[in-house]
């Protein structure tokens, strides 16, 4: 075998025209997490809640009144920011206790879920 018959193998192994889309394609599904869950796996986990949730409700409040209070300082009033802070924690923690509770309290009594 000649030098020329081996470099003409290696044109063959390399050849530049094959298309190179199906190795870009393969790379892009290996790259997926194979402990993806599955649509079916999702539907079985727990069905939606119903209603609104309290931490919600208690967390749109409190950022509702610190806006309020961006805009009262805004406006030339004077607010003790400490003592807001602790009115805003004490207030969303007790609403974050309480309301959960009165919601198990009123399901309980209508038999709902």
């Amino acid at each position: 075998m000649s030098t020329d018959d081996s470099t003409q193998d290696d044109s063959t192994l390399h050849d530049s025209t094959q298309d190179d889309s199906t190795l870009h394609d393969t790379a892009r599904y290996d790259a997926l997490p194979h402990d993806a869950p599955t649509p079916a796996a999702d539907a079985t986990a727990s069905p939606p809640r119903a209603g609104i949730r309290v931490g919600t409700v208690v967390w749109g409040l409190i950022v509702a009144l610190v806006g309020v209070g961006v805009l009262l300082v805004a406006a030339g009033y004077t607010i003790d920011v400490q003592l807001a802070a602790i009115v805003l924690l004490i207030a969303g923690g007790l609403g974050l206790i309480l309301g959960p509770l009165l919601q198990g309290l009123r399901r309980s009594r209508t038999g709902g879920p």
